[in-house]
């Protein structure tokens, strides 16, 4: 029967093991937005797809660092270069794209706030009495963005009068596929476009303008393709790159929000970002939907022009989709 020391060294080297991997995936993250997408694509966009796990790294890396900590105490060994992979697992998770300035609580009490929801319904969805439940209620946004908008969602929505008039201004384009978007508004909406992919590699988008508390808002909808290639990995960043671009020129107030199949730590948003485009609120976990509560990867986003502040940012309900919604509270400067 081995020694408990030889037990206790066991686990310590598988440990180490963990911690040193867990810093690798970390490190996929700002590895990944140096890498040029040419002469070798693939590589940039296998070194994103392992960017995207900073969570489960960050998680598994604390769990394992103390593990070995406590394991060396026990062993009367040094653990001080631990710090180095702590650093990278920790800079990793931490280093996004800029948020929105939080608005004060003076600012927040006595301006008009813009509540914006973006949902992701899932195109299996039969049942849409959370989607209806989730609009009457007193949480409801003043926009909502939806994607995997079908016609079933369409007919769900429109044979509810409630909904009708509480949601009166709409541009709903439902699709067969995981590509149909939808607006609902409570205020008025002109400028409609909607804009039909270009390419194999694109999906639809949508805009608009939003008549509110006295002023134009522009609108962008999208739900690009999941990076399920590099192809599809670039043409993702392209969209959010000509969108954040199409409102930066339209000048004044824009909004941005859908499923954007990628996170914080990926090319995309940093691309966003780099047209004036800031994330509403942080990295909040919304995929998968797993018992109504646990999230992993923050894929939902809300970005909004730098004349916006964030009043508050959190999760929506449970709409029995693979994805939680995402809602933020907006004041203008």
């Amino acid at each position: 029967m081995p020694s408990r020391t030889a037990v206790f060294h066991f686990f310590a080297i598988r440990a180490q093991w963990l911690v040193w991997l867990s810093a690798l995936g970390a490190v996929m993250a700002p590895l990944s937005r140096v890498l040029p997408t040419h002469p070798l694509p693939w590589l940039q966009w296998l070194a994103e797809l392992a960017a995207h796990w900073q969570w489960a790294y960050a998680t598994v890396g604390a769990a394992t660092a103390l593990l070995w900590v406590l394991l060396a105490l026990m062993l009367r060994r040094r653990s001080a270069w631990l710090v180095l992979p702590a650093l990278v697992m920790a800079g990793s998770l931490l280093w996004q794209p800029a948020t929105l300035p939080a608005a004060s609580a003076t600012i927040a009490a006595n301006a008009r706030v813009l509540a914006v929801g973006t949902a992701n319904l899932n195109l299996a969805t039969t049942d849409f009495t959370p989607l209806r439940q989730w609009l009457a209620s007193a949480d409801a946004p003043d926009v909502v963005f939806l994607q995997e908008f079908t016609e079933l969602a369409q007919r769900a929505l429109a044979d509810d009068p409630a909904l009708a008039a509480r949601y009166p201004h709409r541009l709903a384009v439902p699709q067969p596929d995981p590509f149909g978007l939808a607006i609902l508004s409570r205020h008025p909406l002109a400028d409609a476009q909607v804009l039909q992919p270009g390419t194999d590699l694109d999906t639809l988008r949508l805009r608009a303008t939003l008549a509110w508390n006295g002023q134009p808002v522009h609108l962008s909808a999208l739900h690009p393709m999941p990076p399920i290639s590099s192809a599809f990995a670039q043409a993702r960043d392209q969209a959010l790159q000509d969108e954040a671009r199409h409102l930066a020129q339209a000048g004044g107030l824009g909004v941005m929000a859908g499923d954007l199949n990628t996170t914080p730590w990926a090319r995309g948003l940093w691309g966003a970002e780099q047209a004036e485009m800031r994330r509403a609120g942080p990295a909040v976990p919304t995929w998968p939907n797993a018992w109504g509560s646990l999230s992993v990867l923050p894929l939902d986003h809300v970005l909004a022009s730098p004349g916006w502040q964030l009043v508050d940012a959190h999760t929506g309900p449970d709409l029995g989709s693979d994805h939680r919604p995402m809602v933020v509270r907006l004041v203008a400067q």
